[in-house]
């Protein structure tokens, strides 16, 4: 089964945890015999380095993916996001090819929704990353991202701590910023602050303090999640948070904003909570019920397994779903 992944995330010299998620998910397949392709629109980088691209380098793409699928035959194509749909849509390949398209963000939100309605015509399987009102349409299959619990698993938080300088004394609330500034706004750290006030200032949590996460190594990411003693999520907008699922093999409880599918994530999870109302005072009310609370640090791990979200088993859908296209 010879398949080509067209994708505008994926690591690169210069910039190594851009879209590792992705590659970790492509490779994942690998084990049932998929021989995988890349095609890499890199938007972000011109060549390594050297920043800026952008809409030139998509529509460059265009003419690459045209040129390539003149020379090259495949069984599927999977595109991973909207932009990448529109890229293999405007190259021709979505017409005589066998297709499958993966929406990372919310095609019920504004400014994805035109995409979503202009591409699904074209694709044999919409993938999505959070239950929307289009579930009951044919196409459509809701399919998280998978977490890969060989790299994510509980360790010894005082090891971690003394790993990256922390004081063991303290607890350590978790707060996972993003390296680009339109993500970096939706992360809302004004937000996630305030709640951290609230639970000093109403909760009489003094001993807490902010760990922020951006540009960590991917190595480092586990040391990091499990040095801390809870994950808030203060998000405006998210598709299916990473670290949520990445926090919960850990062990670590989380609590978040009502966005993407946290909801599935953390529903009947101990010691985690969803905000319906997005405001710091929930949040708070939530994080403190938390820390208060503990967690088992097997029972979160386990949760994930259970629902099918460790990346053997997302996998395997996705496998599935590969065959039942192809036929």
């Amino acid at each position: 089964m010879k398949i080509l992944q067209v994708t505008t995330n994926y690591p690169t010299l210069s910039n190594p945890i851009l879209g590792i998620f992705m590659k970790e998910q492509v490779e994942s397949v690998e084990r049932f015999g998929v021989e995988n392709t890349i095609f890499f629109s890199n938007g972000s980088e011109t060549r390594v380095g050297h920043k800026g691209g952008g809409a030139f380098v998509h529509m460059r793409s265009v003419f690459r993916l045209m040129w390539h699928l003149m020379r090259h035959r495949y069984d599927l194509i999977h595109c991973h996001s909207a932009l990448s749909g529109m890229i293999l849509l405007l190259s021709g390949g979505a017409f005589f090819n066998k297709c499958v398209i993966s929406f990372q963000n919310d095609p019920e939100k504004e400014g994805d929704k035109a995409f979503f309605r202009i591409l699904y015509p074209f694709f044999n399987k919409v993938i999505v990353k959070k239950r929307t009102k289009y579930d009951s349409w044919k196409k459509m299959v809701y399919l998280p991202n998978g977490c890969n619990m060989h790299i994510f698993s509980p360790m010894d938080k005082v090891l971690c701590r003394k790993m990256i300088g922390l004081d063991p004394e303290k607890r350590y609330i978790l707060f996972v910023d993003s390296n680009t500034s339109r993500k970096r706004t939706q992360k809302r750290r004004d937000r996630f602050d305030e709640t951290m006030s609230i639970l000093r200032d109403k909760y009489g949590h003094e001993d807490i303090e902010t760990l922020v996460m951006i540009g960590v190594a991917r190595e480092d990411v586990p040391a990091y999640m499990n040095a801390c003693d809870l994950h808030i999520l203060s998000s405006d907008q998210e598709g299916s948070p990473n670290s949520v699922k990445e926090c919960l093999c850990c062990g670590v409880p989380v609590v978040a904003t009502d966005v993407g599918n946290v909801h599935d994530l953390l529903d009947d999870v101990p010691g985690c909570g969803v905000a319906d109302s997005f405001t710091a005072e929930e949040l708070a009310g939530l994080a403190d019920k938390a820390l208060n609370a503990g967690s088992d640090a097997g029972e979160l791990p386990a949760s994930i397994v259970r629902k099918g979200l460790d990346m053997d088993s997302v996998a395997e859908r996705l496998y599935g779903i590969y065959n039942e296209i192809i036929g």
